[in-house]
């Protein structure tokens, strides 16, 4: 799986509006929180999280840009494997 931490959301977004949004890339296959204005979005494969990060990095929403960075780290991407 491949997660990425999404900060600067606006309070005021929903869930469901940022699911709807990162599910415009491709299936999210979960989707944990936003208090304090973060969260993180799991996708099934590389390519998609990748698309999703390009896409979404900068993106602007309720007055705020996005920022959407790869929430893996090297050890946590070899355990994966």
């Amino acid at each position: 799986m491949h997660v990425h931490v999404v900060g600067n959301i606006p309070y005021e977004a929903t869930e469901e509006k940022l699911k709807e949004i990162f599910s415009e890339v491709g299936p999210v296959v979960s989707l944990n929180g936003k208090s304090n204005g973060f969260g993180f979005y799991e996708y099934k494969d590389q390519e998609t999280a990748l698309s999703a990060m390009l896409n979404w990095n900068g993106y602007e929403i309720g007055g705020r840009t996005l920022r959407v960075d790869n929430a893996c780290t090297e050890k946590s991407r070899m355990e994966m494997q």
